[in-house]
């Protein structure tokens, strides 16, 4: 039997949760450099000073992370003076921000902790970045064994972010217990594996009980035990969740037909441009259960999308089944549904697309 470990980041959260920035961090040194996004990094810049300012840790400055989570943007960070002095790196902002420090930390084998600025996906805490092309398209998974080393969730400036980032993460997070859960269906798991598919589910239930008033309180701005279960979901229960079921390149249990559609359809034109990421997800997990023929997990999926405005048809998106049918083949080969418990068909896509036009 293969020896292995697991390593899962631990997390801090609510309105003051900077303030234990000392607390984990000052093991790794006294020289803490920030990358992020112009609009985080606005943010969350006085409560991070504010943090250290009492402590051993001095914050060396706060560098803009570029325009995509790309290779090229990590090199120009890794010639950074300040970077290259840090003691440990601190990632402000969203997923591309987030990925691209962590690309830069593991590339100068830095310490890293995320500092998720919306609660949009869970790029704080996994091991995976998503990168890019410079023009955008995307390019690549990169899968590491090492995550941040702790996440700080602060939930008022999670409250005072635009509420569609909540939004669009609602709907990624709910696809992440559908996709994982049917591509590893009757299937007999090792420990990390079945807890990982197990823990699936805490991916939807909140969701489903706190979803509707946490985008109403994140609107409003308003700090809530709704809105922070929902971000506990998204940002960490995710990426717990992803960090088991793809461990070392093991992506057979960590993606479907939701994941594979939005990508497939990223190569219309304008498609990408006019559509957040999370939010076509959201959608294609009722394509994925129309073809699995679950009726009761469609409807379930179809009346809380509608419940938070979630899209319910290939209209929504600004899609047609024509569409559907010019990507098809894309979806069928996208990694994302190359480990599945049945064999996927064009026709089995162009019929659940009919339902939904």
């Amino acid at each position: 039997m293969n020896t292995y470990s697991i390593i899962i980041p631990s997390y801090t959260v609510g309105p003051e949760a900077y303030k234990e920035i000392p607390l984990y961090c000052a093991r790794y040194g006294t020289r803490a450099v920030v990358i992020g996004g112009h609009k985080a990094m606005a943010a969350a810049k006085e409560k991070l000073l504010d943090a250290v300012r009492d402590s051993a840790i001095t914050i060396t400055g706060f560098k803009h992370y570029g325009t995509e989570a790309s290779y090229e943007a990590s090199a120009v960070l890794e010639q950074d003076p300040d970077v290259q002095a840090a003691d440990m790196i601190f990632a402000v902002g969203g997923g591309k921000a987030v990925d691209t420090a962590k690309l830069t930390a593991l590339h100068l084998h830095k310490p890293f902790f995320t500092f998720p600025t919306i609660a949009s996906n869970c790029a704080a805490s996994s091991s995976v970045a998503i990168i890019y092309n410079e023009d955008g398209t995307f390019r690549e998974f990169v899968h590491y064994l090492q995550s941040a080393e702790h996440v700080f969730i602060d939930t008022q400036i999670i409250a005072e972010a635009p509420w569609e980032y909540l939004w669009a993460g609602i709907g990624d997070t709910n696809a992440k217990y559908y996709e994982v859960s049917i591509s590893a269906r009757n299937e007999k798991l090792p420990h990390y594996l079945a807890m990982g598919v197990n823990m699936s589910r805490m991916c939807m239930e909140p969701l489903f009980d706190y979803g509707e008033q946490a985008v109403a309180d994140n609107r409003d701005h308003i700090v809530s035990e709704a809105l922070t279960q929902c971000a506990l979901t998204i940002i960490i229960t995710t990426g717990w969740v992803s960090m088991l079921v793809a461990r070392e390149h093991n992506m057979l249990y960590n993606g479907g037909i939701a994941h594979a559609m939005f990508y497939a359809l990223c190569g219309l034109p304008g498609f990408e441009e006019n559509n957040i990421h999370g939010v076509v997800v959201g959608f294609g997990i009722l394509m994925q259960l129309l073809i699995d023929g679950d009726m009761e997990e469609y409807e379930k999926i179809r009346d809380f999308n509608r419940r938070i405005g979630l899209p319910v048809s290939l209209h929504e998106i600004g899609v047609t089944p024509q569409d559907v049918q010019a990507v098809a083949d894309r979806i069928i080969a996208d990694e994302d549904v190359e480990h599945y418990p049945y064999p996927l068909t064009v026709e089995m896509i162009m019929k659940a697309a009919e339902v939904l036009r």
